[in-house]
C-alpha cells in the first residue's frame, strides 16, 4: 500500500494555490507541511486523517464497529 506523500511548501505558496493544495490533501491524501523561513508551521492533512489521529490520542472514541489497528 502507498503511503501518501508529504509535500513541502512555502504559507506564501500555499495561499497562492490554496484550492489545489487542499484537493490534493482531500483527494490523494498528501500531507502539506506549510513552512516560513524553512521552519515548519503548520501541516494540513486530509480530514479521514486528522480523524484517526484524534482516535489514536484518545482524544476522541473510535467509531463503532472499528477495531484498533496496531
Amino acid at each position: 500500500m502507498n503511503q501518501p506523500q508529504e509535500i513541502r511548501m512555502g504559507v506564501s505558496d500555499a495561499r497562492a494555490n490554496l484550492t489545489e493544495v487542499i484537493a490534493r490533501t482531500r483527494l490523494v491524501g498528501e500531507r502539506v507541511v506549510l513552512t516560513r523561513r524553512d521552519k515548519p508551521q503548520a501541516v494540513l492533512v486530509s480530514p479521514d486523517f486528522y480523524e484517526r489521529a484524534l482516535v489514536a490520542l484518545g482524544e476522541k472514541p473510535a467509531p463503532e464497529g472499528d477495531a484498533p489497528q496496531g
